[in-house]
């Protein structure tokens, strides 16, 4: 479970667990990581946390978020990294957080294409579900949370009928919103196929599940229902 040491002027003063979600930080009470010390803005920064990852934003400061003494506007964090926001700093302690590899190094592109099409694909997989087992009326939206690639940090509401994965012109994958909570991961163009949790998906595609690991285009992102 990842936690953050919190110093004062390098005195420990706190031990923070984080929770799944998002921690906001800043002198304003009612923020979940108080910093009572006017070189803190009032909503200075998150720390959003997925899994055994965790991102820290800075949320247009003042003074600004550094990282092992870098100033940050979003940072993938690792095992020891020293988050300092004014006289406060955060140590980030997690021996299991993933590090981003060489592999995961290009970018994921989100972009609404050729709908019609992929939505008579996620028609076909929706038609061969039994009828009995039809889900409940879920309104829940579907977003991607980027572990590694460029856009690594970055979260992206599925809020399109069709997002393809991948790079321009050419879709490495397929997520399509099939109503009440449903969403289908497909194979991109030429049967390219991602991998959903390490193993590659069927050409019939598979239905996401909450905490889905989606591996694409060089690249790794989360699943999540919120």
């Amino acid at each position: 479970m990842a936690k953050m040491l919190l110093k004062f002027n390098d005195v420990i003063i706190d031990q923070i667990v984080l929770k799944q979600g998002d921690m906001n930080i800043g002198r304003r009470p009612g923020s979940e990581i108080l910093l009572d010390n006017m070189a803190v803005s009032g909503n200075h920064a998150s720390i959003f946390t997925i899994g055994e990852d965790s991102f820290v934003q800075d949320l247009n400061s003042t003074n600004g978020t550094f990282v092992n003494n870098k100033r940050i506007s979003k940072h993938h964090l690792e095992h020891n990294d020293v988050i300092t926001i004014g006289n406060h700093s955060l140590t980030y302690l997690n021996e299991k957080a993933a590090k981003s590899g060489p592999d995961f190094a290009k970018t994921v592109i989100i972009n609404p294409h050729k709908q019609e099409e992929m939505l008579a694909e996620a028609g076909k997989v929706a038609a061969a579900a039994p009828k009995e087992s039809a889900p409940a009326v879920d309104s829940r939206l579907g977003s991607l949370f980027i572990l590694s690639g460029a856009n690594n940090g970055k979260r992206i509401d599925l809020t399109s009928s069709v997002t393809n994965l991948g790079r321009a012109g050419k879709r490495a994958g397929v997520i399509s919103r099939a109503g009440n909570g449903r969403y289908i991961l497909l194979p991109g163009d030429n049967n390219e196929a991602p991998r959903l949790n390490g193993v590659k998906i069927t050409a019939s595609g598979e239905e996401l599940k909450n905490g889905d690991v989606i591996e694409a285009a060089d690249s790794r992102m989360q699943f999540y229902l919120k």
